[in-house]
């Protein structure tokens, strides 16, 4: 009898070692990397991919492009391409991200400002370069697959006489950012609010007391609803979501329905409230407004459910999640001017065979990821090495003043 007691003792305190290595397991997790997060971010990425290719292949499906699109694209499964949501749900983590990785370094607002523009405008730079190649030699497949297809997406970059390659440099390094859009390349549209945005992250993290920087993130999300700019509310949002998480304040109750009620806000778009008799809500909620307050909100659920939900953590953070993460920006820059082009050439090519035609999508999905690994693998990394090293030089550069100032003193 006191044999099975003691063996009842001893699973009783491996089971309760087990849970204790797990949660903390789960808290070096959330602290240190944040992969569930770039695993989350990776998920994103795909969903504009998929967006995309409906957009330009199967409008219809899209209600985004075409009103009254079919009845499946009102289901909660369509937020699987719904890739206007899709970015909010980016600018949701830029907004933690960025304060976190900011107060975590500390470096004057200049450097991170600097450092921010060119990881946003050289990839940018590099993408509309490869645009121009493709629409060079491709010039007229957007117009002629939009033709048999009905898509208003594909009108959305030049077609006929493309400008030349100092137009593609100007528009990555400067354009996209003054204009706020890209016929290059039109997913570039998002480079401007990812660094004002940022620029906010910064500015709030220029204060040391964690009130001071929600005092900031409220007020100016109050600033951006009142001007209804409500795609830069997700970064406001990501820096209280940020604040929260870190003073240990989010609940941890029910996160997994607070992903699935955030899913579900964000599987409708275009027309669903007509179609869904909910016409009285405000303007600003209705799912027509591509930038109205909907998404930010359903996208700040997704995140926080992503960070109080040890399942989500450990599903994102696995194989999978890390290796969508680390492909999330190469992918995201380089797959429309792919489907302008190489996918709207093979379409029309192909749309006659039967056999040839089923094999289209896949193959196509299977291109851009290889494209987006191989950027990834050969551009990207050595890119983000050389930023590194550009912040530990600017960062000796301000110390080396200082150092300077305290003596001539």
């Amino acid at each position: 009898m006191a044999r099975h007691r003691r063996r009842a003792s001893g699973a009783l305190r491996s089971l309760v070692a087990t849970a204790d290595r797990r949660r903390q397991g789960w808290g070096r997790l959330v602290t240190q990397r944040l992969d569930h997060l770039d695993g989350l971010r990776g998920v994103a990425a795909v969903a504009v991919v998929i967006f995309h290719l409906m957009s330009a292949l199967t409008p219809w499906l899209v209600p985004e492009q075409q009103p009254g699109a079919h009845w499946l694209a009102y289901t909660p499964f369509a937020v699987l391409w719904n890739g206007t949501f899709a970015v909010s749900v980016f600018f949701i983590l830029s907004g933690f991200v960025v304060t976190n990785a900011t107060l975590r370094k500390s470096d004057p607002i200049w450097i991170d400002v600097t450092i921010r523009y060119l990881r946003l405008a050289v990839p940018a730079t590099a993408s509309t370069l490869a645009a121009w190649l493709l629409l060079s030699a491709f010039p007229t497949s957007a117009t002629e697959l939009a033709a048999l297809t009905g898509s208003r997406w594909l009108g959305w970059t030049y077609q006929g006489t493309i400008p030349g390659p100092a137009a593609a440099i100007y528009n990555g390094m400067a354009g996209i950012f003054l204009s706020g859009g890209s016929f290059f390349n039109n997913v570039l549209w998002t480079m401007r609010p990812e660094l004002l945005g940022s620029i906010l992250c910064f500015a709030a993290c220029a204060f040391a007391r964690p009130r001071f920087r929600l005092a900031i993130a409220i007020g100016s999300a109050v600033i951006f609803i009142a001007l209804r700019r409500y795609d830069y509310v997700c970064f406001p949002l990501g820096i209280i979501l940020r604040e929260a998480w870190k003073a240990g304040r989010l609940p941890s109750t029910l996160p997994i329905l607070a992903m699935l009620l955030g899913l579900l806000i964000g599987s409708q778009s275009g027309d669903a409230a007509r179609l869904l008799g909910l016409d009285s809500l405000p303007e600003a909620l209705k799912p027509e407004r591509k930038g109205g307050l909907l998404y930010p909100i359903a996208a700040m659920l997704i995140v926080y459910g992503c960070l109080r939900s040890p399942w989500l953590i450990d599903a994102l953070s696995g194989r999978i999640g890390r290796y969508l993460g680390a492909i999330s920006f190469p992918l995201y820059l380089t797959h429309v001017s792919f489907i302008y082009t190489i996918v709207a050439e093979a379409y029309l090519r192909t749309s006659q065979h039967g056999l040839a035609f089923a094999f289209l999508l896949p193959a196509s999905i299977v291109l851009m990821f290889a494209m987006a690994h191989a950027a990834e693998r050969w551009l990207e990394r050595p890119f983000l090495g050389l930023l590194g090293q550009l912040r530990r030089w600017l960062r000796g550069l301000t110390i080396g003043r200082r150092d300077v100032r305290g003596a001539s003193s």
